[in-house]
């Protein structure tokens, strides 16, 4: 509903951080007190006491990897059985009794990565050999039906997003792909795949059991910037990150995209451990792209003067006499780049605390980061503290209590290419340091003279002659620095985030098979952002839906977001001899309230006033209320046979307000409609085998297959149900008018996906291998459908169309190197998807939507978004080509033919009837890649460390936008050294049209001219790392590290930076905005430990 008031709000209280650093620095004493008692304390041994099973006797030998010696003391134990473990004597040997039923054998040894080997026949085994940590844990604790990957080395991460690490580090498990360089800004991640079109594509974000709405739909007022909540988490508080594929049906509607699972911290320690962290880089300006000097854009733009239809010849940019009053003014070589761009620095601070007793342990993290940016005014700094505890209060009764608040705040700036320029001048400084001439002075000019201090903050005027007669047309540019200058105030362009987190799971065994938990979360995100366009330094601009020109304007957003999160869990689980089974059952139930506010006005009078107020120019205020919520009942049962074969199967139900009262699909209870997602996920460990095990040359083989339905219901709150927009006007409502007509028939998209893999470990674990493919099928597909003209509106959502997505990842890895003192380790990982839309909405055969100048076609039995425009055949180099091809378009008339000339594109006529229009539009470009992924290597030499990680993508195609703009040739902007090769004479060889005002003939359209190769392989980060032992009353240990990111990278990409996204849905993927680029930074930081 809209409305035309001004809400007023209260910002998150500054104090909290403070305060909440002061609890936890006052009850710092108290813990370590507490604990130095029980220290003096015997301790308490606990005994297992385990079931009695017929046995077999196994005796073996473990060994290291790097010395071929025993080891003495290592832990071997039974897999799937409590009680039946062994220490190894001093000649590494073990003889352990354990189950018939038994299967498999773990290993574990200080400093050493957990082994798993099945047992072959005899009573004798093969040598174990175990590898250090140094080198990459090949076996987890409990087998993995779902080929899970997971991430959890961020120790020496200087990421401000913990999406950063997951790019480096699980490469093709989850495409990940950075937005910009702005700090914190976050990335996009696809999981095997595209799995919808319109609606949102990426997974969903689970943290420490709860689900988190990353408000992916959220619109911001900035261009560029996207407020991505996983910026709130500090990456150093992570444990790990593990990336679901297969088997998300637990998630019901949620799940059709894939889960990132998030842990973060928790006490691992009974004694008390402090660690203080910090870091400090600095980040160096991006490659740019090349201008044209202030001589080359001189020509130009007096080229350009020619087909503007201006009579005047004398023009005071164009006189070369140095004693000419005005020849300081317009005879300069600036480069607007220098006080837009710098060398940032950045800056973490963290100190962590845990410990605990047989009671209770605690994590405290307290955290500190300043992030500048290469691009001026764009800075961040965040605060965060968390504190993780698990508490038993009695014997069958403990309480997980997590608390976490984060503070983000941030100077900002629109960033990148404007998508037209009808409602405004460009208010980009990144886009205007390219654009604006560099014939003109930053600084004032008067008395013949330019000032060294005093910015210009007039109107550029070298134009106003010729252009006088072109109405509501915004040529005039405005002064970079003096829009940053003016521009910055607590009160201008800021944004600020704060979030916080409450989670309390009190669990009660109610035997010991069976087991009662509540997991209950709080989540308050409030967001906060301030827009300005100054009036000194911006011309006054026309702005299309006012219908008038403007001399600035300023937009305000505040947003709240309360979510709530409970989940019952009912879990039970036994052994009966070789059969254990395991199954939980329960309902998590989600309450979401959206409302954010946004304002907009124009003409403040003054930079010293830049306040909201309804006295504004075309004054307005909007905002929603929105409320949902949604339920799913959910089930698993797992079941495992000799450890060697398991089964999981997977059920939920899932209703939401969401969805529309009358959906089609699911179950009908009670008049409200469910969703039902089933999951069967079955492995197979082949080594577990008898007959295969003891074999070193193939130490694992698990075989996995699957399949499992689960939904997508990011639907948007208003399309299921109608609803009226009103405004006041004297305080009193107007009237209302229909602003939307729900679809009652509304649902959620449902995927069905098949996969198969295999998980593989050869030549005594010196090789791992890995594969997973997969096939999934989504209908419902969730899209706007067209509306007869006499409802007054464009379009609804509808569940209209379905997709097919095909792909598998593959990963390799080997420990080349393996000796006392040096160790090496590489490997890779490789992914490919290939989707196809099979349906569309009635029947079409095509959808397709434009975004900056560039058509986006997704059409059956072709891949989903694909660039769909002109192919080009060159420039006319002749007259007599021009009209031997007799190429034309139609004028605004539809009569007259327009032919092309000399120097015009020459534009491939696909039907042959010599116009050029829509009909000779073709796929162009595919912004998808070939394959994708990440290759890794780490050489370790004593106490050294070096480790290196490439990402890399092939095959994609983008649209350079802001190429279009830098090249296009038809307004008054500084263009690339590219246009020095412009046509400019009869029969001149060039691939660049000639240079003519608003491009009457189209020359610049979208075509292949500006789809270029996207692919590059990177060299993302390069750490090197140095583990300083101490043995101290005060210092247990240092650790020194330096690393280097984004060093090289190989591309036959134009643009600054391949790796980059417009946004954070489907649609607009590919499309080059010319933000921020990705720039090499370098950062050294030490951990303390106390």
């Amino acid at each position: 509903m809209e409305f035309n008031t001004i809400i007023s709000y209260h910002t998150f209280s500054r104090r909290l951080p403070m305060f909440c650093l002061a609890a936890g620095l006052l009850a710092l004493p108290v813990a370590v007190h507490a604990q130095d008692e029980e220290d003096a304390e015997p301790v308490k041994k606990t005994v297992v006491v385990r079931k009695h099973y017929t046995t077999r006797h196994i005796t073996g030998r473990v060994i290291s990897a790097v010395s071929h010696k025993p080891l003495s003391g290592a832990i071997v134990g039974a897999v799937g059985v409590e009680g039946y473990t062994a220490l190894t004597d001093d000649n590494g040997a073990f003889a352990l009794d354990v189950p018939v039923f038994v299967s498999s054998i773990s290993v574990t040894f200080p400093s050493h990565n957990l082994l798993s080997a099945g047992l072959a026949k005899g009573e004798k085994q093969g040598d174990l050999m175990l590898y250090p940590t140094t080198f990459t844990a090949d076996y987890n604790a409990n087998t993995d039906l779902s080929n899970e990957r997971s991430a959890g080395d961020m120790q020496y991460s200087s990421a401000t997003n913990v999406k950063e690490e997951i790019e480096k580090q699980l490469g093709a498990y989850a495409h990940t792909i950075t937005r910009n360089n702005t700090p914190g800004i976050g990335a996009n991640m696809y999981v095997q795949g595209l799995n919808s079109i319109y609606a949102n594509a990426q997974p969903l974000i689970v943290v420490d059991g709860v689900i988190f709405d990353q408000q992916y739909g959220h619109s911001m007022l900035h261009s560029g910037f996207t407020n991505d909540i996983l910026t709130a988490i500090n990456p150093a508080d992570i444990e790990n990150v593990t990336v679901l594929r297969n088997g998300t049906a637990l998630y019901g509607a949620k799940g059709a995209n894939g889960v990132i699972l998030i842990n973060t911290r928790r006490s691992k320690s009974m004694a008390t451990r402090i660690t203080a962290s910090l870091s400090a880089g600095v980040s160096f300006e991006p490659k740019f792209i090349d201008m044209m000097n202030a001589s080359q854009y001189r020509g130009y733009a007096s080229e350009l003067l020619k087909s503007t239809g201006t009579t005047i010849r004398d023009f005071k940019w164009l006189n070369p006499d140095p004693d000419y009053y005005y020849y300081k003014q317009y005879h300069n070589d600036t480069d607007w780049k220098d006080e837009v761009y710098r060398t940032a620095l950045t800056q973490n601070y963290g100190i962590q605390v845990e410990g605990g007793d047989k009671v209770a342990s605690y994590n405290l993290s307290v955290g500190y980061t300043s992030a500048q940016s290469t691009l001026k005014y764009n800075d961040m700094n965040r605060f965060n503290i968390r504190f993780n505890t698990d508490i038993k209060l009695v014997d069958k009764f403990s309480v997980r209590f997590d608390a976490s608040y984060s503070n983000t705040t941030r100077s900002i700036r629109d960033d990148g290419a404007p998508s037209g320029y009808e409602e405004g001048t460009p208010t980009s400084p990144s886009f205007l340091a390219y654009v604006k001439s560099p014939f003109l002075s930053p600084y004032s000019y008067g008395h013949g003279e330019l000032s060294s201090s005093h910015l210009d903050i007039t109107a550029e005027d070298y134009l106003t002659e010729a252009l006088a007669d072109y109405n509501n047309y915004n040529w005039k540019l405005a002064n970079p620095w003096a829009l940053n200058t003016y521009g910055d105030g607590k009160n201008k362009n800021r944004f600020e985030n704060s979030m916080l987190n409450l989670t309390i799971m009190p669990v009660y065994d109610i035997n010991r098979h069976l087991q009662l938990s509540e997991h209950f979360s709080y989540t308050l995100v409030n967001a906060n952002e301030k827009y300005y366009v100054p009036i000194n330094g911006v011309p006054e601009y026309y702005v299309s839906s006012v219908n008038g020109y403007r001399t600035n304007e300023v937009r305000s957003l505040f947003a709240k977001q309360n979510s709530m999160m409970s989940d019952t869990r009912l879990a039970w689980h036994n052994r009966y001899n070789a059969h254990s089974v395991s199954a939980f059952g329960g309902v998590r139930i989600n309450w979401e309230e959206y409302r954010p506010n946004y304002q907009l006005g124009y003409n403040t009078g003054s930079d010293k006033t830049p306040f909201m107020s309804s006295s504004l120019m075309n004054a307005t205020s909007y905002g929603t209320n929105e409320k949902w919520r949604s339920i799913n009942w959910y089930a698993q049962a797992q079941y495992d046979y000799l450890h060697r074969y398991f089964l999981t199967a997977d059920l939920s139900a899932e209703s939401s307000s969401l969805f529309g009262r009358h959906a089609d699909s699911g179950l009908k209870v009670a008049g409200v409609v469910w969703g039902i997602f089933p999951s069967v996920q079955a492995a197979w460990v082949m080594t577990n085998e008898p007959w295969l095990a003891g074999n070193n040359i193939l130490n694992y083989l698990r075989l996995t297959a699957g399949y499992d339905v689960s939904g997508n219901d990011n639907i948007g709150y208003y399309a299921a149900h109608s609803y009226l927009s009103s405004k006041l006007f004297i305080n009193a409502i107007a009237g209302k008018t229909i602003a939307g007509i729900g679809n009652t028939k509304m649902q959620w998209e449902t995927t069905g996906r098949a996969n198969i893999g295999l998980d593989a470990r050869l030549f005594n674990n010196r090789v791992s291998v890995g594969f997973n493919a997969y096939k999934s099928r989504t209908s419902n597909l969730l899209m706007l459908k067209q509306l007869n003209f006499l409802s007054g509106l464009d379009s609804n959502w509808s569940n209209d169309g379905k997709l097919e997505n095909t792909g598998f990842d593959v990963s390799l890895s080997g420990k080349l190197l393996v000796m006392k003192d040096f160790q090496w380790e590489a490997g890779a990982t490789l992914g490919h998807y290939k989707n196809k839309v099979t349906a569309l909405a009635d029947g079409a055969s095509y959808m397709q939507s434009t975004l900056y100048g560039a058509t986006i076609r997704s059409e059956v039995g072709k891949a989903a978004n694909l660039f769909y425009g002109y192919k080009t055949s060159g420039v006319f180099a002749t007259t007599d080509e021009a009209q031997a091809a007799g190429l034309y378009i139609l004028a605004d008339n539809g009569v007259t033919k327009n032919y092309f000339k000399a120097g015009d594109m020459h534009f491939v006529d696909l039907n042959g009837d010599h116009e050029i229009n829509e009909k000779d539009m073709t796929v162009i470009g595919d912004p998808n890649p070939d394959i994708y992924g990440n290759i890794f290597t780490s050489v370790s030499y004593k106490r050294f460390r070096l480790d290196a990680r490439f990402n890399y993508s092939v095959g994609n195609d983008v649209y350079n936008y802001m190429r279009s703009q830098l090249e296009g040739g038809s307004r008054f902007f500084n263009q690339t050294t590219a246009l020095n090769s412009r046509w400019q004479a009869e029969g001149q060889l060039t691939s660049i049209p000639r240079a003519t005002f608003q491009d009457p003939m189209g020359n610049s359209r979208f075509s292949d001219r500006w789809i270029e190769d996207g692919s590059y392989l990177r060299l993302k980060t390069i750490t090197l790392s140095y583990d300083l032992p101490v043995n101290s009353t005060f210092f247990q240990g240092f650790q020194f590290w330096i690393q280097a990111n984004n060093v090289f990278t190989i591309t036959k990409y134009l643009g600054s930076d391949p790796e980059f996204s417009a946004t954070s849905s489907v649609i607009g993927q590919g499309i080059d905005l010319g933000e921020l680029p990705q720039s090499r930074s370098i950062v050294a930081g030490v951990k303390i430990n106390l």
